[in-house]
């Protein structure tokens, strides 16, 4: 069985969000980084802008204010100012 990540945003007027997702895309305040199953853990702020997720052949968007991002175990905890989705798309790719 193919390993996933559990992407979890939730802000503090209760947006939430959790999926199992394949990869893991994120502003990061010292650069964009990916985050796939198996990643070591790590504890890291990002910037305004877009987290983006793949699942399958599907992209998802996250806008996201300011966050703090915290991945444990394939759990990616996202805990922003702010989250909202965005359009999902199919990677052409596949």
């Amino acid at each position: 069985m193919k390993e996933t990540l559990t992407l979890e945003i939730v802000t503090p007027v209760g947006f939430s969000f959790t999926e199992e997702v394949d990869e893991v895309v994120a502003p990061g305040t010292e650069g964009q980084f990916g985050v796939l199953p198996g990643h070591t853990s790590f504890l890291t702020t990002l910037e305004p802008g877009t987290l983006v997720y793949k699942k399958g052949a599907t992209l998802g968007r996250v806008s996201v204010k300011s966050a703090y991002v915290q991945v444990v175990s394939n759990h990616v905890l996202v805990l922003a100012d702010s989250a909202e989705l965005e359009n999902t798309t199919v990677d052409e790719k596949h």
